[in-house]
C-alpha cells in the first residue's frame, strides 16, 4: 500500500513488516474455506513426502519456476495458504487512535473514531 492519510492528517506509513499498528481481519464467512486449505494442503503435502513426490508437490502447488526446493515443510503449508486474499488490512493511526478498515481487497479504507483516547494502541497489544 505504501501511504495512507489518516483523517487527522497523519499519514500511516506501510513500507516494512512487523508494524504494530497493521493488522489483518478474516472475515467469519471465510474461515471455514481457510481452514480447509490448511488442511487440505498439509495431507497433500504429506501424502506427497510419503509417496516420494515432494518435488512434483512443489511444482503442483507453486507457480514460480525458481521455488526453493529446500524449505522445510512448514514454510511450504504457510506459502500456499490463500488467506491473504481473504483477510482486510486494518491500521490503526499512531496520532489520533482511528481505525483503518480495507474495504474488501480494495486498497480503499473506510476510518472508524475511538470512543476515547484510552482506545490507542489497539493492534500493538499495549
Amino acid at each position: 500500500m505504501g501511504k495512507l492519510k489518516c483523517k487527522c492528517g497523519h499519514i500511516i506509513v506501510d513500507q516494512t513488516d512487523n508494524l504494530k499498528y497493521k493488522g489483518y481481519i478474516l472475515p467469519d464467512i471465510y474461515v471455514d474455506e481457510v481452514s480447509d486449505n490448511l488442511t487440505n494442503n498439509i495431507d497433500s503435502l504429506l501424502t506427497a513426502i510419503k509417496n516420494g513426490k515432494r518435488l512434483e508437490w512443489i511444482k503442483n502447488n507453486f507457480d514460480v519456476p525458481s521455488y526453493p526446493t529446500n524449505l522445510k515443510e512448514s514454510s511450504m503449508i504457510h506459502d500456499s495458504l490463500n488467506i491473504i486474499d481473504k483477510t482486510q488490512v486494518i491500521f490503526e493511526c499512531e496520532n489520533c487512535g482511528r481505525i483503518a478498515i480495507e474495504i474488501g481487497q480494495t486498497n480503499e479504507f473506510k476510518f472508524f473514531s475511538p470512543d476515547s483516547d484510552e482506545n490507542k494502541g489497539l493492534l500493538n497489544g499495549d
